[in-house]
């Protein structure tokens, strides 16, 4: 079991409730579907465009803490700051891309009939993308800033730390910048966030990126950018039933 600073962060982490049902009786009246599978892809459609909004803020935050967390370790090292500020800048850009998309989706949404708002699909679902990989490259950054002391597991265990008989020598070489403590408490937020329970479900969180991409690809209009892209370049449509790629054999 994880004791003091080895757990760094007392309540988070993720975790899942399961509702088990054991013969319940359900009511018609709270029956919302009941063989109208025509609607299903409504019905997903407007929960993952809400959830993949939304969840480019969850991130966002989260990635704000591991800012925090890697200007603070870089202290605690001995480091200013400055030294990885090219680092921490492209931190809150992808910190601000999720949050954005987020916003943008949300804005450029529509009101359902039933008076829900609906955030834009295509923003929501290029979030989702973003997502899924711009909190890792966070991540990583944030153990490049913190140097080996957070990211290799080489901190002590907060038992060794608090021992009798050779604590108080582990603090002492420990120390840095600042009090060999905090230094490892701080390596544990790093560590915490990056490597163990705090780091959140990006990847398939509200659904993978791959699922997203299908999404994005449908909802596009691939034909109207080469409309576009036709029209300024003044040439005539090329059609692809009469590829030179249909000439070449394989056998």
């Amino acid at each position: 079991e994880e004791e003091g600073w080895d757990n760094p962060v007392e309540f988070g982490g993720i975790t899942q409730g399961y509702i088990l049902f054991d013969d319940v009786f359900i009511p018609a009246e709270r029956v919302f579907m009941a063989g109208e599978f025509g609607y299903s892809l409504k019905a997903v459609m407007n929960f993952i465009s809400s959830y993949r909004s939304a969840i480019g803020g969850c991130v966002a935050g989260q990635g704000d803490v591991m800012v925090g967390a890697s200007a603070l370790i870089a202290r605690a090292n001995g480091l200013h700051e400055k030294v990885f500020r090219d680092k921490l800048v492209q931190m809150m850009i992808n910190n601000e891309t999720t949050f954005g998309m987020g916003i943008a989706a949300s804005a450029l949404g529509r009101r359902h009939p039933s008076g829900a708002w609906i955030p834009d699909a295509l923003l929501s679902n290029v979030n989702k993308v973003h997502v899924g990989t711009l909190p890792y490259e966070t991540k990583r950054l944030a153990q490049d800033i913190a140097g080996g002391i957070a990211e290799t597991g080489c901190v002590p265990s907060y038992k060794d730390l608090k021992s009798p008989v050779y604590g108080e020598k582990l603090v002492r070489y420990l120390k840095a910048n600042t009090d060999g403590e905090n230094r490892a408490r701080i390596a544990r937020l790093v560590e915490w966030l990056t490597l163990g329970a705090g780091v959140p479900g990006c990847m398939h969180g509200g659904g993978s990126p791959d699922g997203a991409k299908l999404v994005i690809n449908a909802r596009s209009d691939l034909k109207g950018f080469i409309e576009l892209a036709r029209k300024l370049a003044n040439i005539e449509e090329i059609n692809m039933d009469h590829s030179i790629n249909q000439n070449i054999s394989f056998n």
